[in-house]
């Protein structure tokens, strides 16, 4: 039988689990080169690394209120030694230090195939939106003239006015990650292709920034694209003009965007919103670490409770029956083994409730509560978990 460790990395090994995890993850060595080894949790078989696993100390914002969250990365286990288990007790061993230590109530992730986390009780969170329209298609039917002006940033001399906008965006929202400074260079203001070039444009009315847009374009490949990195307004006017400038390009041929929120305005804006050939793919997944713990922290659109019961084998700390008092100003819960309860669920599911993904109602009628008792019980639920925003996570880099 094989001897297998379950420990970090040692900084000795991090130059093989770099190699290892680059090659199962067809990418450049170079990119886990700012990894702490105290991040890592490797599946370690008789001496050599067969699994990588590393978990960024994140904040993410839920509800409005900013939360840690462990951001799972360079997940990859080498082909000899898949099927055997080896990624399971890596995420077993990580949330039950997450729990010990109570520091971090969630984990999250972008995930290879959702079916593949969704055994370790992560649920999906949001679905990026995806656009690919020509120039010459955006036209709006509703033209509000905006009264401010674009300018040209610089994102090393300007990087502080960037932040404040994206700031004040993500502010009320839920999925958002709260940004360091390496977050934007590898991720929205990353070098851009060869041959092409990266521009940010931001709108301004009265001295104030309203908005930015981040993008490269070339002319190295056919259609010519332009490719937007980051777009955040705040405004009706700064999101027109933003796209205003983006239209008059005319040697490109089509632009693209492959994650904007749910609820943006630009299809409500166009005279023909068909014209985006929108798409959506699935986005980041949560879960759960420690329940009584995550569900304190999110504010609550009203003064309620939730009572259900949650089947969590593999976190068998959060296996049983709770009630969730609800407030503007977070959640108390506490444990009602042997009471009545709304329903019964699986962590995936409370983690797609508890971040907006989809309403007590819609996951009903998918086939995602066991015997609800009292119809009532999901406008509850519904009202309850309800959200300003949809959520959006727009992020590149982990």
């Amino acid at each position: 039988m094989p001897h297998v460790e379950i420990r970090p990395a040692r900084p000795e090994e991090m130059a093989e689990y770099a190699r290892q995890a680059a090659r199962q993850l067809a990418m450049a060595e170079s990119l886990f080169e700012g990894m702490d080894p105290a991040w890592t949790l490797c599946a370690v078989v008789d001496g050599a690394i067969a699994t990588t696993y590393a978990a960024w100390p994140l904040q993410i914002r839920l509800a409005g209120r900013a939360v840690r969250i462990a951001g799972v990365t360079q997940v990859s286990t080498h082909p000899a030694h898949r099927r055997r288990g080896y990624l399971r007790a890596v995420s077993r061993r990580h949330f039950e230090t997450l729990h010990e230590k109570r520091e971090t109530a969630f984990a999250g992730l972008h995930p290879a195939w959702v079916a593949l986390y969704q055994r370790y009780g992560y649920g999906s969170v949001h679905q990026r939106h995806t656009y690919r329209i020509a120039p010459r298609d955006i036209a709006f039917h509703r033209a509000l003239a905006p009264a401010g002006t674009l300018r040209e940033l610089d994102p090393a001399a300007d990087f502080a006015t960037l932040v404040d906008v994206y700031r004040q965006y993500r502010e009320p929202r839920t999925g958002l990650v709260h940004r360091g400074r390496a977050m934007w260079e590898a991720g929205p203001l990353q070098t851009p292709p060869a041959g092409h070039r990266r521009v940010v444009l931001a709108y301004q009315e009265a001295g104030q920034t309203l908005g930015y847009v981040a993008y490269h374009h070339g002319s190295s490949a056919r259609p010519r694209p332009l490719v937007i990195t980051d777009l955040f307004a705040l405004t009706p006017a700064a999101h027109q003009a933003l796209w205003q400038a983006l239209a008059s390009y005319d040697n490109v041929e089509e632009i693209l965007w492959d994650n904007a929120p749910a609820d943006d305005p630009l299809p409500l804006m166009l005279a023909e919103p068909r014209h985006l050939n929108r798409g959506m793919r699935d986005g980041i997944m949560a879960r759960l670490v420690t329940v009584e713990d995550a569900m304190a922290q999110r504010p609550y659109a009203a003064a309620s409770e939730l009572r259900f019961t949650l089947a969590d084998a593999f976190c068998p700390w959060n296996q049983g029956s709770w009630r969730i008092a609800t407030s503007p100003e977070g959640g108390h819960a506490s444990r009602i083994d042997g009471q009545d309860t709304d329903f019964t669920l699986a962590p995936d599911t409370l983690a797609s409730l508890v971040f907006g993904r989809f309403s007590a109602s819609e996951a009903a009628a998918a086939g995602l509560l066991e015997g609800v008792r009292n119809p009532d019980a999901l406008a509850r639920w519904n009202e309850v978990l309800r959200l300003a925003h949809p959520p959006h996570e727009a992020e590149h880099t982990w």
